[in-house]
């Protein structure tokens, strides 16, 4: 891996470890992680960069470095994407003289995007607004916030997502591969393909058996058989071809897989 200086100036050219990764994730980062070790001390300045599989990454913040000895210094660099500026640049309104951090506006999304494209290109340039939803109008407030803090606030209100590809940024829902899924199946002998993984998210047990209990309210107990309102019986509710069979409980909770 070849890391080049601000201007364009090779710094160094080393073997990453096999530990090293680039890490993507939709409304998340891109990042390049790099770990290697160096028999002497080479600083490394902020703004130097790596380009990989036809990105640039730069490095933003100084790097880690650990010295375990007199010739055994490791390193820990971390190369953010483009979209690392957002963090960086304040979401302005730059229609008078001086900008506002703190004012009210009431648009569509492409007019919001663009007020951030435009705010990105302030201090930098290429910047440009890709792919974008068309929704309603919304009237949204800003007070000193980042374009990072913006775009995550637009994609919630919206309920949609966003992209950089390069200095381009798509707003809207992220979708690949759709002509040319990638086949997986579950269980023994049945591998993902290499880099991909599976991780629980948090420690809160998934929910098995749903049980609900209805309210109580105007119903003759006589009648109806039942002091709670139930659901249906021998029916079944289809999702996105998954079946949910609708039955008759007593409560509302969770229970872990095996009780």
């Amino acid at each position: 891996m070849i890391i080049y200086d601000k201007n364009n100036a090779i710094i160094l050219d080393i073997q990453a470890d096999d530990t090293s990764y680039r890490y993507r994730a939709i409304k998340q980062g891109d990042k390049v992680y790099l770990y290697f070790s160096l028999t002497e001390h080479i600083e490394i300045p902020t703004y130097s960069y790596i380009d990989f599989q036809g990105q640039r990454y730069t490095l933003w913040k100084p790097e880690n470095l650990t010295k375990h000895g007199e010739r055994n210094l490791e390193y820990t660099v971390v190369f953010d994407g483009w979209w690392e500026l957002l963090n960086r640049t304040k979401y302005k309104l730059l229609s008078g003289k001086p900008h506002k951090l703190k004012f009210p506006l009431t648009a569509k999304p492409r007019m919001f995007m663009q007020l951030l494209i435009d705010n990105l290109n302030l201090h930098d340039s290429g910047w440009t607004l890709g792919t974008c939803i068309d929704a309603s109008e919304k009237a949204l407030a800003f007070n000193h916030e980042s374009c990072m803090e913006v775009i995550n606030r637009f994609a919630d209100e919206w309920n949609t997502e966003f992209e950089f590809v390069g200095k381009t940024v798509n707003f809207g829902k992220v979708e690949r591969f759709k002509d040319d899924p990638l086949p997986l199946s579950y269980g023994k002998g049945n591998g993902f393909k290499i880099g991909l993984g599976r991780q629980n998210q948090g420690e809160k047990a998934p929910v098995t058996i749903l049980y609900v209990q209805g309210g109580d309210r105007n119903i003759d107990v006589a009648a109806y058989g039942s002091s709670t309102l139930l659901l249906p019986k021998s029916q079944e509710l289809e999702y996105q071809a998954d079946a949910i069979r609708l039955m008759p409980m007593v409560c509302l909770s969770h229970v872990p897989i095996g009780n």
